[in-house]
């Protein structure tokens, strides 16, 4: 289930951090039961040693213009966020959240101005998609010397395909209780995609991670494409990666 809130200030404007990913997922966290937001931040689902929190939410959408001497963006008010699950216990504790006075972002206190819950079933086999998120695909490799590195990859690379494909297979394994040999799923990029340069930072630690936005075929079995709808496409969901949205 996917839940489209329209959030709203007491001001004509609304201004965060350019890199602002971070303050979202504190922001779900923070308003989930204390219990499962600690159980998703400290161990989440678990699929041969990789965790998992399935769930995955959009970029803030609305006008917005860069700050660049503040590092800053400012958004005109109202602006919406998308916020998706399949897991019971998030759509439980998400609900909550659209019962209270508003949400917080950092220190920016927001209102919710009006919500669109959205099932999006998928009920055929190839479906056209528009990223909401952009998407992560990158692995841990060692150099030479032992030490290790990330190296993220693009659409149209077969790695990048390989690579968010092993991620599918993982959710759905998560999600249905199953492991098949193999999953009927293939990604096709259509036209070109933008590259993101994002900043996430948490903890006082900076990571730069390499994700791409734009349009994708996904052909396969409903389950598989269904999987890439609730809890997006590729790595890193929970840090705002990788939400779609069907557009045919």
């Amino acid at each position: 289930m996917r839940f489209k809130i329209t959030l709203a200030s007491s001001n004509s404007y609304i201004i965060l951090p350019i890199h602002y990913n971070a303050l979202i997922q504190a922001a779900i966290y923070s308003n989930l039961s204390p219990q499962f937001a600690q159980f998703l931040h400290d161990q989440g689902f678990a699929s041969e040693k990789r965790k998992f929190r399935l769930f995955v939410f959009s970029r803030i959408l609305g006008e917005y213009q860069i700050l660049s001497q503040e590092n800053k963006i400012r958004f005109k008010s109202p602006i919406k966020v998308v916020i998706s699950s399949p897991i019971p216990q998030f759509i439980q504790d998400i609900t909550q959240i659209l019962l209270r006075d508003g949400i917080r972002f950092g220190n920016q206190a927001l209102e919710i101005e009006s919500l669109e819950i959205d099932q999006s079933m998928v009920k055929c086999r190839e479906i056209l998609v528009q990223t909401l998120s952009p998407v992560v695909a990158y692995s841990t490799m060692t150099r030479t010397d032992g030490r290790k590195y990330t190296a993220y990859f693009q659409p149209g690379e077969e790695d990048f395909k390989r690579l968010v494909y092993q991620n599918l297979c993982r959710k759905i394994a998560l999600l249905y209780d199953e492991t098949p040999e193999t999953v009927d799923f293939q990604l096709q990029p259509v036209g070109r995609h933008k590259q993101h340069l994002v900043k996430y930072i948490k903890d006082h630690k900076e990571t730069v991670i390499k994700a791409y936005s734009g349009r994708f075929l996904l052909k396969g079995d409903e389950k598989a494409l269904q999987t890439a709808i609730d809890v997006g496409l590729g790595s890193k969901n929970s840090s705002g990666f990788g939400l779609l949205d069907i557009i045919q």
